[in-house]
């Protein structure tokens, strides 16, 4: 992606919550670091395939999502019985901003 297409992309929105009164959007599911590794995930899975379809469950269920998720944050395997509470919002919130 070049930065005049995420210029482009970005200038969509308008993020001021001075406006809004709305920051729910930047929670802690939110985080620069969070949507950048949900985002990697996704592109992995899809494999440069933008007309691919996919479910949440398809970006958890990616081995390559358990072990980046994993590594990077220090969080539980995402097949553990725990991982459901835990990355339930990880993966969804993200997806609905």
């Amino acid at each position: 992606m070049k930065e005049q297409s995420i210029i482009d992309f970005l200038k969509l929105r308008d993020y001021d919550i001075r406006k809004t009164q709305d920051a729910r959007w930047i929670d802690q599911k939110c985080t620069p670091d969070v949507l950048s590794i949900v985002a990697d995930c996704i592109l992995e899975l899809i494999q440069d395939d933008i007309e691919k379809s996919f479910s949440i469950k398809d970006v958890w269920d990616n081995p390559y999502t358990n072990e980046n998720v994993k590594m990077i944050f220090s969080k539980p395997d995402l097949n553990s019985d725990f991982s459901m509470h835990e990355y339930d919002k990880f993966f969804l919130s993200p997806l609905n901003y």
